[in-house]
């Protein structure tokens, strides 16, 4: 506290104005001390908040870089089933048009041996069929030869008996 020097005579209004101005010094004084408590106290109290925030990032930060290694993880794992499927359906695309162009190859050489089995029943059933015609034309030939000659025999028979019958008639 500062002192102002006193004079000798004080008057009540001097002894008045002394102890107002003590009374303002000692409210100001006070009033630093308040604000400097309340400063201290503010500043303790930012500097728990701001440990606090450093240890809540900290924290944080090691939630986050788990959980980015876990996404990447998660990301590569899915790139790399991606990559997989991409070639189990290329290669399944593969054999698929393997299978079918064997199948479209077999079933060509089913026609054909087909066609050819059909072209040779037919053969078989035309030779067939034309020596049966040959067989039925020498039978007919044969049985017109046989009958020409009955013919003719029963002819000459005729021609002797009516030759004959002729003979006996005169």
């Amino acid at each position: 506290m500062a002192l102002i020097p006193e004079p000798e005579e004080s008057s009540p209004s001097k002894v008045r104005i002394k102890q107002l101005s003590e009374r303002l010094h000692d409210l100001q004084h006070g009033l630093e001390d308040e604000k400097t408590a309340r400063r201290e106290a503010v500043e303790a109290q930012l500097k728990q908040l701001e440990e606090r925030l450093a240890r809540t990032q900290i924290a944080d930060d090691t939630k986050f870089k788990l959980l980015k290694d876990q996404i990447q993880k998660l990301q590569e794992g899915i790139a790399t089933e991606k990559v997989s499927r991409e070639i189990l359906d290329e290669r399944k695309t593969k054999e698929l048009k393997l299978v079918e162009s064997s199948i479209t190859l077999e079933l060509n050489v089913e026609k054909q041996e087909r066609k050819s089995a059909q072209a040779k029943l037919t053969k078989i059933n035309e030779e067939k069929a034309y020596s049966m015609r040959l067989e039925l034309a020498r039978e007919k030939k044969l049985r017109e030869e046989g009958e020409e000659r009955r013919m003719r025999v029963l002819s000459e028979e005729l021609g002797r008996l009516s030759e004959d019958a002729d003979g006996e008639r005169k």
